[in-house]
């Protein structure tokens, strides 16, 4: 029985004592893909840090990118980039030229001193393929739309030409007329 309550008590320790925070990251094919992942330097000091492609019980399974309790960063790979200000615990993953086999978890984990302390951070990656671009024409969409296409410009036309030919004088010959004074410019004999 002391076994049992062994067992109970180191997993509940466990469990508390780990920081676990889960996360979902959506991403088109070939795009950048962003996880994020943050401690507290002030609080914990500079720790080492991995990304990999899933938490293992003491680091990170298939590192991707780590760092050390200096700050000095490693990569596997020049695909993934840490970004952020890792010198104040900002620790996000770039991803760049995202594939479809890159869908899956990651798992950022911070080494905190003490037992049972790390901090993890799981972000599920999902890649979605992008839509390829086709082009389809509706023929009775596009003939409808071609026939209010050129009533639009039929009936814009025929505003132009009503206010360029209005049967409106121009404002100084009104002002002449209300004035009773006759126009002395712009006046032509026909014969």
């Amino acid at each position: 029985i002391y076994i049992y309550i062994y067992i109970y008590i180191y997993i509940y320790i466990y469990l508390l004592s780990i920081s676990i925070l889960w996360f979902m990251c959506i991403v088109a094919e070939g795009g950048v893909a962003s996880l994020s992942c943050q401690y507290s330097v002030k609080r914990f000091g500079l720790s080492r840090v991995c990304w990999g492609r899933g938490c293992g019980t003491f680091w990170c399974n298939n590192i991707l990118v780590q760092t050390d309790e200096h700050g000095v960063i490693s990569t596997v790979e020049d695909r993934y980039r840490l970004t952020g200000d890792v010198l104040d615990g900002q620790m996000d993953l770039d991803i760049l030229n995202v594939r479809r086999t890159d869908s899956g978890p990651y798992c950022c984990r911070v080494d905190i001193d003490g037992i049972f302390n790390d901090k993890k951070v799981i972000m599920n990656l999902r890649v979605d393929s992008v839509p390829s671009l086709s082009l389809q024409i509706n023929v009775p969409v596009l003939s409808l739309s071609l026939s209010v296409l050129l009533i639009l410009v039929a009936v814009f036309l025929f505003l132009a030409f009503k206010r360029t030919f209005s049967s409106e004088e121009p404002p100084h010959i009104i002002y002449e007329i209300r004035m009773r004074r006759p126009v002395t410019e712009n006046i032509y004999t026909l014969d």
